[in-house]
């Protein structure tokens, strides 16, 4: 790899090789004890090793854009961590899969839930009103909004949030462990997916196209779906609504 912008001034050799990076664009972290099994790169290689053509999975955005989050000390071969602050990606994310993981314990006897999907979260990444995340679990796949706006709205009340890619419509609605949330449902319930594979590639693909700018020539052409389910191939049920509003079904 040569040199990128994110960090040590474009010089990936200064890169420690058991360092994490960050996605300047998503957020989402390239662990080098885990690889990139989505790019098809082996646990163990280092940032610096990556192809030349590899570009993050989630958002597509190139190495050159990734930021140093975790840097190995060398003295008693401890990992110092740099502090988190409570609006930092890391520590979103972490909130928001605590949250949905507790929820899980409530859904598992319901029919809805299937034990053989994962569970995860993919992002979070800033846009203008706040910071959006992708969560997917046994029971739904949901766009979520976490924005400090979310505390002073009705529970149940319905918006349309501008990305990249077009307006959705989110709804206030309130998650133990989280609080104050917006969401939007994209998969409710989990019935159209084969397996685990398959649930995190389309949120995978689907989390990056809400990050992308349509095209011009073809926005121009084309009228947007102000739901743009469409294009996502979700669904949404008046029922899981219901239950987000009543806080029993996030």
């Amino acid at each position: 790899m040569g040199g990128f912008e994110g960090s040590f001034l474009g010089d990936g050799e200064r890169i420690d090789p058991a360092a994490m990076l960050e996605c300047g664009v998503c957020w989402w972290v390239y662990d080098p004890s885990k690889g990139d099994p989505q790019g098809h790169v082996p646990a163990g290689t280092a940032f610096k090793d990556l192809p030349e053509h590899w570009r993050c999975p989630t958002c597509d955005t190139p190495a050159k854009q990734f930021m140093v989050v975790d840097k190995p000390e060398s003295r008693n071969g401890e990992i110092a961590r740099a502090e988190i602050s409570p609006t930092h990606p890391q520590k979103q994310r972490s909130q928001l899969l605590g949250a949905y993981e507790d929820a899980a314990e409530r859904m598992r006897d319901l029919p809805v839930y299937r034990n053989d999907l994962p569970m995860g979260v993919i992002g979070p990444a800033p846009c203008d009103a706040g910071s959006i995340a992708l969560v997917y679990t046994p029971w739904c796949m949901n766009l979520v909004l976490l924005s400090d706006n979310s505390e002073r709205l009705v529970e149940g009340t319905e918006r349309d949030i501008p990305l990249p890619s077009g307006s959705y419509p989110f709804l206030r609605g309130h998650l133990p462990g989280l609080g104050a949330m917006e969401s939007c449902s994209l998969f409710s319930p989990m019935e159209a997916f084969e397996d685990g594979a398959a649930v995190e590639a389309v949120a995978r693909a689907s989390f990056r196209e809400l990050l992308r700018e349509p095209a011009s020539d073809a926005a121009a052409e084309t009228p947007v779906d102000p739901s743009r389910r469409r294009f996502l191939g979700g669904q949404r049920s008046a029922k899981a609504d219901r239950q987000l509003a009543a806080g029993t079904s996030p």
